[in-house]
């Protein structure tokens, strides 16, 4: 539980950039595509397994719903951080990993691991051979991880516009940009204080609910 009240207590500076998770299997696993996955589960209730970095957090999520738009019971297996959840996938003792593409990619790239979908609702610049669910029969999918820069409530509005515009030159320098698009697969959306608000809002609601309709308990 979290010290503050994110809606209250904090007021948005800018939405830097989103990007997509990826689900990816042991390369000596069937499946190919995600919709290999479905016909193995729909065979056999609760015999796939999936990894993600821990109860609650947004793989977990994003796997409920994909779970419920395809009606299909998956077995999660929460881990404490992307590392061990890594390695399992490596080892082949779980069948799917859905884990940021910065952490994804590398073991794709080298051939120990097969990514089979992208979260987003198109493909990622990091991964580009490999199709969105919303390509596979999810269609209008995106789960997207975020990243965003806030200020306390009541910082003084000239001070927000301050740290927006110098934030902004920093997104346009060539070597930050490129760091962010390829080390972490980032799409830079750079957005205003007040699309990042709605933004904030919009995911909190969609969020909230799969957790409470689910009965979730992060760790």
């Amino acid at each position: 539980k979290l010290p503050f009240d994110t809606a209250k207590d904090l007021v948005p500076v800018m939405l830097v950039g989103t990007a997509p998770m990826a689900i990816a299997t042991n390369a000596s696993k069937p499946y190919k595509i995600f919709g290999d996955v479905v016909k193995a589960a729909k065979a056999k209730p609760d015999s796939v397994t999936f990894g993600s970095i821990g109860n609650g957090s947004l793989g977990h999520l994003t796997m409920i719903l994909v779970q419920q738009s395809a009606g299909v019971q998956l077995v999660h297996v929460p881990y404490k951080g992307g590392g061990p959840m890594t390695q399992d996938a490596l080892g082949g003792q779980i069948d799917l990993a859905i884990g940021s593409v910065a952490v994804i990619a590398p073991h794709v790239k080298g051939g120990k691991l097969r990514a089979i979908a992208v979260t987003g609702d198109k493909r990622s610049q990091s991964m580009p051979d490999v199709p969105a669910l919303a390509e596979q029969g999810f269609k209008g999918f995106s789960a997207l991880a975020w990243w965003g820069i806030f200020a306390p409530t009541g910082t003084p509005k000239p001070i927000l516009d301050k740290l927006h515009a110098e934030l902004q030159k920093v997104l346009a320098m060539p070597d930050v940009r490129k760091t962010l698009t390829e080390t972490l697969g980032m799409d830079i959306v750079a957005a205003s204080p007040e699309a990042t608000q709605k933004f904030l809002l919009g995911e909190m609601a969609r969020w909230g609910k799969v957790v409470k309709d689910n009965g979730i308990k992060p760790d």
